[in-house]
């Protein structure tokens, strides 16, 4: 962190670079179409880039200006990093925006620059952005649409233009809905139509259109060993003045993999943003349903606590309200101002807005719903010849009872030793041995500064069972590779059901080591049906 601020230089050397920059733009963003005299306060591509490469040059020691890829027509998508020592990667929560996803929605980008004056020209004079600037990592993708936000100034005055300019393969009509184009649910819902001609036309496939094939590469790239770097993010769009959350591509509530920790934690950011701008919040999809959208796949894809924020005016504005008069701007870009800056503050721990910090922001918190790096047979010494530890939805099997369960413990996936039914209840039931090991974890060297291991469990098998069968959880010191049995439970000779049940373990024994965790399921009788589940593994934060 830097411990001395300087002021942003005064606007008239800043509008000096900006009267030069326009002058030296590349050839795709200049000799486009300009607003309408009435509405000149818009930026224009070309205005766009010229100021941003402005403000980089007056700070260049907090803003990196960069371009995440190309339009089709061959614009740069052009974002920015906002963050003291901005020229290294630190290991700083990260939040991201962005901005005309829709060519028509000219606002947001107002939004955006307004949010990236803000950070630049408050740094060193408000508290409040000085620490979110020195602790944070800020991404903004300012145009994601560039060749639709062109084209649309060149209607009279506009062309109610939504989508990108790429012509489709096999028809004469050109674009597609960047918001309906990621591969998350794509096309699944009736949330987005697959005729080239329909204002939300979702391309032929997903990440069909090289706009949301480059946001997808450049989210994709912030995750850094196992680990999305992403916590919190606001795509803008127009208009309705609501701030929604994931699912768009239903209105169920705990849908496919939203647990309720994460629901709980939407709707408390939801409320707590509103209460600063007057929006009205809601599930996207209980708005209406959309599929194959952005906020969807952030949250589906990566976890990243994804809101979609409908700017000014307010529902029910009638014809033209994607084209809210200049003078707009100032008050309502302003009025953002609380909100953008409370997601960028819960970054660093999305579940503070729903008092669940102390069990969610941990050390470690997988509630497995993600690849989040675990290892299956990390010694080689697996035996299991059938029923290894699998993650993802179970199937559930009975037998006197039941002895697999058909849901995780929370959301949709768990480890479990063998996901089908089949045809009987030991079709795919555990034989063996089968061990699966997290990615490694640096335990601080103070045991107070961390809490207890927490997980999920169950152990179910048939009257066949003995002490040869067990559940177990290991510590495995990375550096002396030992191992130490942390929790057991063993078969018995009785039947026993499976229900999930809570485990709690203190590591404070191997503070300073780094460790993996290592979860072991064994049947090691003959003729035994045998069945193991864990899920949402915690290493939580000192109470």
């Amino acid at each position: 962190m830097t411990s001395a601020h300087r002021r942003t230089p005064g606007l008239a050397f800043v509008a000096a670079i900006v009267g030069f920059l326009c002058t030296t733009v590349a050839p795709a963003s200049a000799g486009g179409p300009d607003f309408p005299a009435k509405d000149a306060l818009y930026h224009t591509y070309a205005e766009m880039v010229a100021e941003i490469q402005a403000v980089e040059a007056a700070r260049p020691d907090i803003v990196d200006v960069f371009s995440i890829g190309q339009s089709h027509r061959g614009r740069d998508i052009w974002a920015a990093k906002v963050s003291d020592n901005v020229a290294t990667d630190e290991d700083e929560p990260e939040v991201l925006f962005d901005a005309v996803h829709h060519a028509d929605e000219h606002l947001t980008l107002e939004q955006a620059l307004y949010l990236f004056n803000t950070l630049v020209d408050d740094y060193g004079v408000a508290p409040k952005v000085t620490r979110l600037v020195d602790s944070r990592e800020i991404w903004i993708v300012f145009m994601l649409n560039p060749d639709g936000a062109e084209f649309d100034l060149g209607g009279d005055p506009y062309r109610d233009w939504r989508k990108n300019r790429q012509p489709h393969p096999t028809s004469t009509h050109k674009g597609t809905d960047l918001n309906r184009n990621y591969d998350y649910r794509w096309g699944c819902c009736g949330g987005s139509s697959g005729n080239p001609a329909s204002e939300t036309y979702r391309g032929w496939e997903p990440f069909s259109a090289p706009e949301t094939r480059a946001f997808a590469d450049f989210v994709n790239s912030r995750v850094i060993d196992g680990q999305q770097q992403i916590r919190t993010h606001i795509t803008l769009h127009a208009n309705g003045e609501l701030i929604l959350w994931p699912w768009g591509y239903t209105r169920r509530n705990l849908a496919g993999e939203m647990t309720t920790a994460d629901r709980d934690a939407f709707v408390r950011m939801a409320r707590s943003m509103a209460e600063t701008n007057g929006y009205g919040i809601m599930q996207s999809g209980d708005w209406y349903i959309t599929d194959g959208d952005q906020i969807d796949w952030m949250y589906g894809r990566h976890r990243i606590f994804s809101f979609t924020l409908e700017l000014y005016p307010g529902l029910g504005s009638g014809p033209g309200s994607h084209y809210p008069p200049d003078e707009k701007i100032a008050r309502q870009t302003k009025r953002n101002r609380a909100a953008l800056l409370h997601l960028i503050d819960l970054a660093d721990c999305p579940y503070r807005a729903s008092g669940t910090q102390a069990a969610n922001c941990g050390l470690l918190y997988d509630d497995l719903e993600l690849d989040r790096g675990w290892t299956r047979d990390p010694d080689g010494d697996d035996t299991a010849t059938g029923g290894a530890w699998k993650r993802g939805n179970p199937s559930p099997t009975s037998s006197h009872g039941p002895k697999q369960l058909g849901t995780a413990a929370s959301g949709a996936n768990a480890f479990i030793t063998g996901l089908r039914a089949g045809t009987t209840a030991n079709a795919h039931d555990l034989d063996g041995r089968t061990s699966v090991a997290s990615r490694e974890i640096a335990l601080p060297a103070d045991p107070a500064s961390y809490g207890p291991l927490t997980f999920r469990w169950y152990l179910a098998h048939s009257a066949g069972s003995s002490s040869e069968d067990a559940f177990e959880v290991h510590v495995v010191d990375v550096g002396t590779s030992t191992t130490t049995t942390v929790f057991e439970r063993l078969g018995q000779a009785a039947d026993v059901d499976a229900t999930w049940r809570s485990a709690s373990v203190s590591l404070s024994p191997y503070a300073g080591q780094t460790i993996r965790l290592l979860f072991v399921a064994v049947d090691g009788g003959p003729n035994n049906l045998l069945e193991a589940g864990f899920d949402d593994i915690r290493i939580e934060r000192p109470g």
